[in-house]
């Protein structure tokens, strides 16, 4: 069973091979949604592909799925020059098949 480690947030969840990243952030408590005035998290297209505030960096490339046509979008025509990284996707499109690290664009919640 792959284990996804998110560095930001020091956690490691393990999944079934093929989980969805996104479902396995959001199932465990990890913020993920990059935070644009706070809206991103409720003004996103709910794992659609379509808003790209769900950006995280996955190492290595090979332990998840290859980019699909909206990420090469991203990366064609996104402004930051961090989305044109290969390692950059948007955890919605992402299936998990091994080990890997994620790090989030989100910033981690003060556990209390």
């Amino acid at each position: 069973m792959p284990k996804i480690t998110f560095v930001n947030e020091n956690r490691e969840v393990t999944v079934e091979p093929g989980a969805n990243l996104r479902y396995a952030a959001l199932e465990n408590d990890i913020p993920l949604y990059c935070m644009w005035l706070g809206l991103s998290k409720f003004a996103n297209c709910h794992g659609n592909g379509l808003c790209w505030t769900d950006r995280v960096r996955v190492e290595p490339t090979s332990a998840v799925t290859k980019r699909t046509i909206l990420e090469d979008a991203m990366n064609q025509f996104g402004t930051f020059p961090k989305n044109r990284s290969k390692q950059t996707r948007l955890a919605c499109q992402v299936q998990v098949w091994e080990d890997c690290r994620v790090y989030t664009g989100a910033k981690p919640r003060q556990r209390r």
